[in-house]
């Protein structure tokens, strides 16, 4: 069988960079008359590099030491902004589906696995009824074993009783037929 959503992850991670360079020259395409849809993507990724470029600005002050001082972040040209924030998203974009893929995969196993797991769980559940069950009948089988046995005596004492009293009215009828002759 061919694992196809290995090869939906392959196919992914090889085009990925050249889906963000596409996205790239799609905002950068400077026309004067820019559609609406253009410019919304466009001054996004003007706001992503100028935000990009304030938290870098802040993090290199902050590893020389200066976080407590007041300062203010010069937000960067357009053209500069533009240009950081399609790096920025491409960038994100890669590492989106490089790392989404595979942590889809193990989410998905997962719950694949815990699924088998809730249904051995339900068939070990349901044998522990029957299992408890025959244990049930067994019990109630060993009960009626030994009333059985109970009764075999008891019938077997009153089978002798009688016996011995047939027996003994037997030889009273002989006794009384032997004194009459």
């Amino acid at each position: 069988m061919i694992p196809f959503k290995k090869l939906a992850a392959l196919f992914i991670r090889t085009f990925s960079k050249p889906v963000a360079n596409i996205i790239k020259r799609y905002a950068l395409n400077n026309n004067n008359n820019r559609s609406f849809g253009r410019r919304i993507v466009r001054n996004s990724f003007i706001f992503l590099g100028n935000k990009y470029h304030a938290f870098d600005t802040y993090l290199e002050r902050a590893s020389i030491g200066q976080t407590n001082q007041q300062f203010f972040i010069k937000p960067l040209t357009d053209e500069a902004a533009f240009m950081k924030g399609t790096d920025l998203f491409s960038d994100l974009f890669i590492y989106a589906c490089v790392l989404g893929l595979p942590l889809y995969e193990i989410m998905r196993q997962s719950n694949e696995s815990a699924k088998k797991e809730a249904i051995q769980d339900e068939k070990l559940h349901k044998l522990s009824k029957e299992v408890e069950e025959l244990e049930l009948i067994e019990s109630k089988i060993k009960e009626k074993q030994i009333q059985i046995a109970q009764l075999d005596t008891t019938l077997i004492e009153q089978i002798s009783q009688t016996s011995y009293q047939f027996e003994q009215q037997i030889q009273n009828i002989f006794n009384d037929l032997n004194k009459n002759q």
